[in-house]
């Protein structure tokens, strides 16, 4: 994220509450609204999951972070991405107390390229650092990142044990 030279940003979200534990929510920084009103929802047995879960917007968050910062990345090493798909599980476990946490937060992000390069490693080992959201949410939550690189030149190779 690019500060674009302010000394803080402040992103908002006006949530309203529709029905039972569903929510309606609009984002903002300032006057401008970020996308359209989204509809959040508890799964079952106490809401209708009419809408992604808490825990499910927290994973949401850190998988579009993550996957956004890995991109930059790789542009600014000029590799070219042909595709991009993440999947982030937040995993809810009861605490001491019995209550349920968020135990951690399993993000796989599996960008697609044409060709393997060399600098791929050091977009790999570098990425997490300019993820605002992960490096904010590290301090208190376990997240598990995984990069799992789909390479369309050694996925066009042969079988050799197909032979």
């Amino acid at each position: 994220m690019h500060m674009r030279g302010q000394a803080e940003r402040r992103f908002a979200v006006r949530i309203t509450h529709q029905k039972n534990y569903q929510f309606s929510s609009q984002a903002s920084e300032g006057d401008r609204l970020h996308g359209k009103p989204y509809l959040s929802d508890e799964p079952d047995p106490v809401g209708d999951a009419a809408g992604p879960s808490t825990p499910a917007l927290l994973g949401s968050a850190l998988g579009h972070c993550l996957s956004a910062a890995l991109l930059e990345a790789l542009r600014h090493s000029h590799i070219d991405v042909v595709g991009c798909e993440t999947e982030a599980v937040a995993v809810v476990k009861p605490n001491a107390e019995g209550n349920p946490r968020i135990d951690r937060v399993e993000v796989t992000i599996r960008p697609r390229v044409m060709e393997r390069n060399p600098r791929m490693k050091r977009c790999e080992d570098v990425f997490e650092n300019y993820c605002t959201v992960t490096s904010s949410v590290k301090k208190g939550v376990d997240v598990q990142v995984k990069v799992d690189w789909d390479v369309e030149t050694e996925s066009k190779k042969p079988d050799m044990a197909a032979r």
